[in-house]
């Protein structure tokens, strides 16, 4: 849309009280147009809602921004995006439509100044996660943000997720099982063994001749969605969690720790296992047409930290 400078848009002409808005002075030249301008990092009561109506977030951060696309204004009216968020989002469940009016009103707000206009809410995810074998559990979390973009012809919804998991290199492991067997060749070599004396040794500290090393990680998922709704936070975290196989822990007893320890070996992963898995397991997920993952494995052997990512359209 083209402007011509001497439209006096109504917005410039209005006096809210008997004091100066310098904001709302034209330019006297062409100026150029501004991608983005607002706030971030506003404080909202937000409840975020399970597939269930649970209650997964209480609060939220809001990154709020539109476009200045008219030539010869100076500013936008700011306070009419953060009146907006107040509006529609405070102490409100999160909703596709509620979202859509939001959008739809950041734009409006400003009078024709501008055409797109960018959400972006930061918010933890709380979710109860069972222990893998006992009747324990507790709360895990999950941070994540919703992006909103909203221009003349689009609305576009993206998820931003991180899951962390547990990861244990296939190299040390290796290199430990390798050093177990040489231990066990030194102890028995030309002895006369039975069941029980292995199951003994095997089980005493003389066993623990190398262990490998595992280390915190995490999955960062960034999904367009298809749908542009709200997204299935639980069902999401669950696909990536099985599709790794070895998820974070809160409370546990000491078969769940077995369990725990059972599933690492079961699942030893280079950052490149770990995102080839997860390209398999999202590359068919159907709330999305489009998905990024990141893995990082903060490792416990080097000082540094592997990553991999990878990237690929959903299949449907």
């Amino acid at each position: 849309m083209n402007f011509r400078s001497e439209v006096i848009l109504s917005s410039f002409n209005q006096k809210d009280t008997g004091l100066p808005d310098v904001t709302t002075e034209q330019s006297s030249s062409s100026l150029p147009s501004i991608d983005s301008v607002g706030m971030q990092n506003i404080a909202i009561p937000l409840h975020v809602l399970g597939k269930r109506g649970e209650h997964l977030a209480s609060q939220a951060k809001v990154d709020v921004t539109v476009s200045l696309d008219h030539p010869n204004a100076k500013g936008i009216h700011m306070s009419r995006l953060y009146n907006l968020l107040q509006r529609y989002l405070s102490n409100q469940d999160l909703h596709k439509s509620a979202l859509a009016s939001l959008m739809g009103a950041l734009i409006e707000s400003q009078d024709g100044l501008s055409y797109t206009a960018q959400l972006n809410l930061h918010f933890n995810l709380t979710v109860s996660r069972p222990a893998l074998i006992s009747q324990m559990s507790g709360y895990q979390e999950y941070p994540a943000s919703l992006l909103i973009t909203r221009t003349s012809d689009e609305y576009k919804a993206t998820l931003k997720l991180r899951v962390p998991y547990s990861s244990t290199c296939p190299c040390s492991a290796s290199l430990s099982r390798k050093a177990l067997s040489e231990a066990f060749v030194q102890e028995f070599e030309g002895k006369s063994l039975a069941v029980d004396d292995i199951g003994d040794w095997l089980a005493s500290k003389q066993a623990s001749i190398a262990t490998a090393h595992a280390q915190r990680s995490f999955a960062d998922i960034t999904l367009t969605l298809a749908n542009n709704g709200i997204p299935d936070f639980i069902g999401i975290i669950d696909l990536v969690e099985n599709a790794l196989g070895t998820p974070l822990q809160t409370a546990v007893k000491r078969e769940d720790e077995q369990a725990f320890a059972k599933r690492n070996a079961e699942n030893l992963m280079f950052v490149e296992d770990s995102v080839r898995r997860l390209h398999a397991a999202l590359s068919t997920y159907y709330q999305a047409t489009y998905f990024r993952v990141k893995v990082e494995h903060q490792e416990s052997l080097h000082a540094h930290d592997a990553i991999a990512e990878i990237s690929g359209s959903v299949n449907r």
